[in-house]
Parts: C-alpha cells; sequence; structure tokens
C-alpha cells in the first residue's frame, strides 16, 4: 500500500516561528544523515492556516523566478526579520485596557503592510504553479461559506484548478491571516470575476487543518495509507477563573480591550485544535506526529502580534526546548521521510 504524507501547519500570527524552528531542526537532522533533499519535496500535501501558511506556501511554492523554495533557515529567517513591519509596535497598546480601544473600531494594523511582505517572498505565484499540493483555509463572509485555497500537481485535472488555480497564492495567504480586529477582510476573486470570497482568517474555524487536510488526502488519493506531521504554534493555557468568568457579557467575552484578550476566539481555537489532535491520535495512532508545547514559563506570549524582539527570543527558546525534549520523534522522522518520485 503506498503511504501519503501529511505536513500541517497551525496558526498563530508571529507564533509561525515556532513550526519553522522545527523544520529547521528537522532539515539539521537530514544533513547530519546525509540527506539531500527539500523538506517540501516529502510530502504529498502541505497545508497551512492563517500565518501556519506562510510557512507552508514557502515549502510548495517555488520562487517567483522559477528557483527552488527557501530552506527552513531561511523561511525562520524570514518570519524573524518581517514580524516587526507586518506587526510594528505600537507604544498605546501595552497599557492596561484602554490600549487596546483602538481595535474596538477598526483593524490594529495595516494589511498592506502584510501584503507588501508577502509580495516580496512569493511574488504573483499562482496556486497552479505549486510543486506539491498546496491547502490554504479561509472563511468568506459574503458569501458566506468555508473556502479551502488548492493547488498543486494532482490537482490540474481537477474543478479546483479550474477554481482556484490562478488565484495568486498571496491573495489565499491574505484572506487565511485576516485575523477579525488585527486585520480587514481581504477580498479574494477569480480572474475571470465569475467568483469571489471576502476571506477572513481561516482560524476562526481551522486553526489546526490537519484533519481537513486527511479528508483532502483521501479525496486525492483514495485507499493509500496516510502519516500526518503536525506542527503547533504553542498551546494557549490562559485560564479563565470561574469566579470571573461567571459574570461575563460582551466586553469580557469578546472585546479586545479586556483583561483576557477576547477569550471567546481563545477558546473556539484551542478547542478545535484539541479536538483534532485526539481525533487523529485516535484514527492513526503512531502514524500521526504533533510538535506543540504549552506557552508558559517565559516560552512566549499567548499574543497573536507580539512581535517584539523579547517575544521572539522567548518563542525561539520554548521552541528549540520542545524540539530537544522531542529529538527522537525528529531522527526518527528524518530517516523515515524520503522525496516524492
Amino acid at each position: 500500500m503506498t503511504t501519503r504524507r501529511i505536513l500541517s501547519i497551525d496558526g498563530g500570527g508571529v507564533r509561525a516561528l515556532v513550526a519553522a524552528i522545527v523544520l529547521d531542526a528537522l532539515d539539521g537532522e537530514f544533513t547530519a544523515i546525509g540527506k539531500d533533499c527539500a523538506i517540501g519535496d516529502c510530502f504529498d500535501l502541505i497545508a497551512g492556516a492563517s500565518s501556519g501558511s506562510f510557512v507552508a506556501a514557502a515549502l510548495a511554492l517555488p520562487r517567483p523566478d522559477g528557483g527552488p523554495g527557501p530552506a527552513p533557515a531561511e523561511i525562520r529567517r524570514f518570519l524573524e526579520t518581517t514580524a516587526r513591519r507586518v506587526f510594528p509596535s505600537k507604544w498605546y497598546c501595552n497599557i492596561p485596557v484602554l490600549g487596546r480601544l483602538p481595535q474596538l473600531f477598526g483593524p490594529l494594523h495595516d494589511a498592506r503592510r502584510l501584503n507588501a511582505v508577502l509580495h516580496e517572498q512569493f511574488g504573483d505565484v499562482v496556486l497552479a504553479s505549486a510543486r506539491r499540493n498546496l491547502l490554504i483555509p479561509a472563511y468568506s463572509i459574503d458569501p458566506r461559506d468555508i473556502v479551502l485555497f488548492r493547488g498543486g500537481p494532482d490537482y490540474k485535472n481537477m474543478k479546483e484548478c479550474q477554481r482556484f488555480g490562478m488565484i495568486r497564492v498571496r491573495d489565499a495567504m491574505m484572506a487565511s491571516s485576516a485575523a477579525p480586529t488585527f486585520f480587514p477582510p481581504h477580498r479574494v476573486e477569480t480572474p475571470d470575476r465569475s467568483e469571489h470570497w471576502t476571506g477572513i482568517d481561516g482560524g476562526v474555524y481551522l486553526n489546526d487543518p490537519a484533519m481537513a487536510a486527511v479528508v483532502e488526502t483521501m479525496r486525492l488519493f483514495p485507499g493509500d495509507e496516510i502519516e500526518v506531521l503536525s506542527l503547533g504554534t504553542g498551546r494557549q493555557t490562559r485560564r479563565y477563573p470561574f469566579d470571573q468568568a461567571k459574570g461575563w457579557g460582551f466586553s469580557q467575552w469578546i472585546s479586545p480591550a479586556g483583561r483576557f484578550r477576547t477569550p471567546l476566539i481563545s477558546a473556539i481555537q484551542d478547542g478545535q485544535t484539541r479536538a483534532v489532535m485526539r481525533q487523529l491520535e485516535y484514527l492513526l495512532d503512531e502514524r500521526y506526529v504533533r510538535f506543540d508545547y504549552r506557552l508558559e514559563k517565559g516560552r512566549g506570549s499567548d499574543r497573536i502580534d507580539d512581535a517584539s524582539s523579547k517575544n521572539l527570543a522567548r518563542l525561539t527558546r520554548g521552541a528549540l526546548e520542545m524540539v530537544d525534549n522531542m529529538r527522537p520523534q525528529l531522527r526518527a522522522l528524518a530517516a523515515s521521510l524520503k522525496p516524492l518520485a
């Protein structure tokens, strides 16, 4: 039986750096055993939600000049160096409660900065150009629907190629990462304008896209065995005490200006991620490997837009500690992965 391998990457804003660090460590294990191949070429399908789509696309796409995509170390540097451009420091954001009031009345960040960063890295490459099958989820508020932007070699004779093939990948990524209150929705339309979507963050329903990737792989390769490498971006551990939460209304559950920072959205994303993890552990057992760690003890903030050098250093420390703790699994992966024919 043929084995199909999936790489799935969670959303998490600046915390996508965690996934890039894991991939960089895996690439280092490749080098240690003398394996000379690109990580992206070892997977039949690569999925990424929200900022995880930046990492997924970098692995699955050629460069704008047609050359091979970047190595994980380069992806890691890209995320580190562009984080402050996408999420520039705003002095007032650190003021408790009052610092987030502007977010009540409009997007906190300028999407043009994100678009410029993605254009520099990905140019106008379209989904049909993907070297490996690529899946990027978003949620459309007009028309109301879930959207799975897809492209790659095994979609060439499928309806998805006609529907999504000529859409620029950076438009799919802009839609997938348009987190409400942080960025405005992003409009995506087919070149012939026969179809359009007003996309917001794929993380609102699919922050961990691994299960969607499994179903998509079953559709592309019916009957084949499936293995999944799933990369988290730090598990949220902030607790909401009963004595406080029992009296919450809109301003506490939803408002970004609240002390607990939109706990309802946090709970939705965390719950979906944990559900997917447990489902795939049951379905795939040892054929499912998950890298993730708890955002605690100085290992990074759960804020998706904290691009401070201090927080990036903490995220890096947490990711490297996780890599060291899971070194046996990483080495086993490096030994088992091989480039697709």
